[in-house]
């Protein structure tokens, strides 16, 4: 069981990494990534709500001595995803639903999981996506095994691993309620004080890792969002608090086309085949083990309303660690037909293996030229370009998320172009931003809001004013606003824009 585990995780792994980004990208959902590594790289702390496990993972792959930064990371994303796939199969082979049929049933879903294209697209970008799938599949491991008579000691684990998961991303969280679902039948065992205790302490150590964030905090990282040395600062990141008015915050109107975009998203996943043998699957599961079937409805329902109704373009992505329930019902349901097959003759039951194999093998034929990322340079052109037509010590000006967090990729975690600064101007607002920005940039004048800065232009302006005489001044993304006040002409065919301060 672990060797076949072993096996279907070390050939999803081959296909990561002929498939990796070679640097950092913007593709697949990916544009956070310069901000996650520039953290990690510095042991700062990326945007919230910090993602303490991740960083301290992807400052640790980020010491590997091949690669660029970038590509590191990205290794990270395609190790963690391979692990999942191999835990899954493991996991697939401890359910007795599952184990009929021999490697294959397992061994189809596994694969499946791993070369459906959410999974597959997250395996090859730095993102904190993989690495939560990676968590959910030990926790849901650890938890089914314990389940199957296992140690006390499994159970703990699960708590440890979990709570470290939710360093790794929130949505770990609707894991909960499946997770009492799944242990409820048995809690004759669990609901003793020499089991629930040592659960509680190892699930605070897991959840312990938020320390990290003030820690970082107070080293001062030029990448500190929040700034979470204080109580009230560290309630903001890590309740993620800039990002709550996003929560079930999705228009009426825009349910609808949603809906249709996330059937066709959904659909890929698995083609109509696999989605067939998953809906035979999960009554199965029902009928055999009520509460894994109504566990694994509950974790999928639940994650899937969140993310339908939070208010975000890529929130699709938070569906990949309850993939690993999808992937279960196709595991049963593929059990079910061998298992209803077992009469066919030689020639025919292994005509239906082969076509059992070709879930995914088809996935990973027909997804793997929009996968593919190993020629994909577009997000180090686009650097290269910007600092190449800033001038020395210049002052640059940035509002998107893929313009700053690049640029802070570039400076803090490769070390580029060290005489020069970025400012994201959305973010002045905030005084943890302007107290970051006067620990990295000593020479540079931040102004605070009110009187001359009343409003976000205002502060920019009053930015620039302050600023132009000591250093040439640029801006990625200028807003229409800033011509009432400055010339704003392209630095030729680079994306960067020369700000020019109109004589008075």
């Amino acid at each position: 069981m672990w060797f076949a585990g072993l096996t279907a995780a070390a050939a999803a792994f081959v296909v990561y990494l002929a498939t990796l980004a070679p640097t950092l990208t913007f593709q697949h959902w990916g544009s956070d990534g310069g901000d996650l590594i520039a953290a990690a790289r510095t042991l700062g702390i990326p945007h919230p709500p910090g993602y303490p496990t991740y960083t301290l993972m992807a400052w640790l792959a980020t010491q590997l001595p091949f690669g660029s930064i970038a590509y590191r990371a990205n290794v990270l994303s395609a190790a963690c995803t391979a692990c999942a796939v191999g835990l899954l199969y493991v996991t697939l082979q401890t359910l007795v639903s599952c184990r009929r049929g021999g490697w294959l049933p397992a061994g189809v879903a596994s694969l499946a999981l791993g070369f459906a294209p959410l999974a597959w697209s997250q395996a090859v970008i730095a993102e904190v996506y993989a690495t939560a799938l990676c968590f959910a599949s030990l926790t849901f491991f650890l938890v089914i095994r314990w389940r199957s008579g296992g140690a006390d000691v499994l159970l703990w684990l699960a708590a440890l691993v979990f709570g470290l998961g939710l360093g790794v991303h929130s949505t770990l969280a609707f894991f909960l309620l499946p997770a009492l679902i799944l242990l409820w039948p048995l809690r004759a065992r669990w609901r003793r004080r020499r089991v629930l205790l040592p659960g509680f302490i190892l699930f605070a150590a897991g959840l312990a890792v938020f320390a990290y964030l003030p820690l970082a905090a107070s080293h001062r990282p030029p990448v500190n969002w929040g700034d979470p040395e204080q109580g009230r600062r560290f309630l903001w990141v890590v309740t993620g608090a800039l990002y709550q008015p996003l929560i079930l915050g999705l228009p009426a109107s825009g349910l609808f086309p949603r809906l249709s975009d996330w059937a066709r998203l959904v659909a890929i996943q698995f083609g109509w085949f696999g989605w067939a043998l998953a809906l035979l699957g999960l009554p199965q599961i029902l009928r055999r083990d009520r509460a894994l079937g109504i566990a694994s409805i509950a974790w999928v329902g639940g994650v899937a309303l969140f993310a339908l109704l939070y208010n975000s373009t890529d929130s699709f992505v938070y569906l990949l660690p309850v993939m690993l329930m999808p992937a279960l019902w196709l595991c049963t349901g593929v059990a079910y037909l061998l298992e209803q097959a077992k009469h066919l003759n030689r020639w025919a039951a292994a005509a239906l293996s082969a076509l059992l194999l070709l879930i995914p093998a088809v996935s990973l034929v027909n997804h793997w030229v929009e996968i593919d990322l190993r020629g994909d340079r577009s997000a180090r052109i686009y650097v290269d370009q910007v600092l190449a037509a800033i001038d020395s010590h210049g002052l640059a000006l940035v509002q998107g998320d893929q313009a700053t967090f690049s640029l802070w990729y570039a400076l803090y975690a490769e070390g580029q172009r060290q005489d020069i600064v970025v400012v994201n101007t959305n973010l002045l607002g905030f005084d943890w931003y302007r107290a970051t920005l006067r620990e990295t940039y000593a020479q540079l004048e931040i102004p605070e809001p009110g009187g001359e800065a009343a409003g976000p232009h205002d502060q920019v302006r009053e930015l620039i004013i302050r600023n132009y005489l000591s250093r040439p001044v640029y801006a990625l993304d200028p807003s229409s606003e800033w011509q009432a006040w400055f010339d704003i002409a392209q630095e030729g065919a680079a994306p960067v824009y020369r700000v020019l301060v109109r004589s008075r």
